[in-house]
């Protein structure tokens, strides 16, 4: 894309291109990928937090809407559409696997949080 938007800009090499070609590349990135990246991140800051997060995220991993949705993303690279009622059936699954991946772990535990640079958890191993 920004190969196409260089090429574009400079009318097939006859002239010079600055900035403003690179600025079209990124805004026609933005307009195919945002959904894309936005999903994921929304992903990450769900199922990332914290260990049991991440139990809940494995375990709905093994579903196969799931793995149709993910399989489907991935080799269109973009977020595909889903069946309404299906979507809101892994809503359900998500919220239901969440809550009790939470409740299974035991407040007075020794177990560590795990959160990459989070000055919480330094503070916490370091207690230990």
């Amino acid at each position: 894309m920004a190969a196409e938007a260089i090429v574009e800009a400079s009318e097939g090499g006859k002239k010079m291109c600055g900035e403003g070609a690179l600025r079209n590349y990124l805004d026609k990135w933005d307009r195919k990928y945002w959904a894309t990246y936005k999903v994921l991140d929304i992903l990450q800051k769900v199922f990332y937090r914290s260990n049991p997060a991440r139990e809940a995220f494995v375990e709905l991993c093994d579903d196969g809407y799931v793995q149709k949705m993910t399989f489907d993303s991935y080799l269109y690279k973009t977020v595909v559409p889903g069946n309404p009622l299906d979507d809101v059936k892994l809503l359900v699954r998500t919220v239901t696997s969440i809550v009790r991946a939470n409740a299974l772990r035991s407040k007075d535990s020794n177990s560590v949080d795990v959160s990459f640079g989070s000055k919480a958890n330094e503070e916490r191993v370091a207690a230990a």
